[in-house]
């Protein structure tokens, strides 16, 4: 459940706006995936223990007619950093969070678990925006802090830096395309370590249009961090996405993409896991009416968990998303 109230139509002040997000999830009291599956990516992106929480909840003012925003509050790094519009589709997590910041981060103020943070953002013009984030190092828990109440003391820092560019390429009346690319940074102890940092780029092009709706996009992702204290050091992805595919059928968006993370030598040393995991993904969003999307899916992993003596595994799915 989502609630907004802007501050300026209400008038109370100008470019105020306030957010609260309450998430009820029905998971069980471990990931089912993580139990069936054993892979290090997630297969899927809404799986969380059962909890009633406050997802998100903050305060943004804006000034310099929007060029500029502040937000104070508990808020989902992934909700504006990391993100790939074309990824989004896709229901394995890696499409929608880079591997190599989650998966070496294991508190990393994302979905289920936001953390107390600020966020600034300025955007000098329509092609560029800059962000910086920084967030509680440490999240506690749905176990400690299933309910988003208890914020904990001394967690550390994690701090994270994007820049993006938004484009169009001259070709069939514009093809629309963003580059984005980042670093994080975690105070907090990692592999012996006093600290822990990463880097990321990734790019969304359109290649192909039909029309404003319909038509082809492509996406490529790719994260990096020190092997010496990481469980991932390299990660990739990238996909295609078909909007309007079928026939009478523009709303619906088909996609497949892979995915994959590099183990790091060092753990590859002591823990005898392989080289990586890579997941290929099939995905079909179907429009039902603009409020209900049913979305079947089909994943299969190769190397779960990176161990080669774990069975390969292929993971049906079939989602609904109804918005009222």
């Amino acid at each position: 459940m989502v609630s907004e109230l802007d501050l300026e139509k209400s008038g109370l002040f100008k470019g105020g706006l306030l957010h609260v997000d309450i998430l009820n999830a029905h998971g069980g009291l471990k990931p089912t995936a993580e139990r069936m599956v054993g892979d290090l990516q997630t297969v899927s992106d809404i799986e969380a223990t059962r909890s009633t929480r406050i997802y998100e909840g903050w305060f943004q003012q804006s000034i310099l007619d929007g060029k500029l925003s502040v937000k104070l509050g508990i808020i989902d790094l992934n909700s504006e950093f990391l993100v790939s519009d074309s990824g989004n589709l896709y229901i394995n997590s890696s499409f929608n969070l880079i591997p190599s910041m989650f998966i070496n981060n294991s508190s990393d103020a994302v979905y289920p678990e936001p953390a107390p943070a600020v966020r600034l953002k300025y955007s000098p013009n329509e092609s560029l925006d800059f962000l910086a984030g920084f967030f509680q190092g440490k999240t506690l828990n749905s176990d400690v802090n299933a309910h988003s109440t208890h914020f904990g003391n001394g967690e550390g820092l994690l701090s994270i830096e994007e820049g993006q560019y938004h484009y169009k390429v001259l070709l069939q009346g514009g093809l629309a395309g963003t580059i984005k690319t980042g670093f994080w940074y975690n105070s907090n102890d990692a592999g012996g370590y006093e600290n822990n940092y990463g880097g990321y780029a990734l790019i969304d092009q359109r290649v192909f249009q039909a029309n404003d709706a319909q038509g082809l996009s492509v996406f490529f992702l790719e994260g990096l961090a020190p092997d010496d204290r990481n469980i991932v050091q390299d990660s990739i992805g990238a996909g295609l996405n078909y909007a309007g595919l079928i026939p009478y059928r523009p709303s619906d968006v088909m996609g497949v993409a892979l995915t994959h993370v590099a183990i790091s030598s060092k753990l590859r040393s002591t823990t005898g896991q392989g080289s990586g995991e890579t997941t290929y993904e099939w995905t079909y969003q179907i429009q039902i009416n603009p409020s209900i999307h049913l979305q079947p899916d089909i994943q299969y992993v190769q190397k779960p968990g990176g161990y080669p003596n774990i069975k390969n595994a292929t993971v049906f799915m079939l989602r609904t998303d109804v918005h009222f």
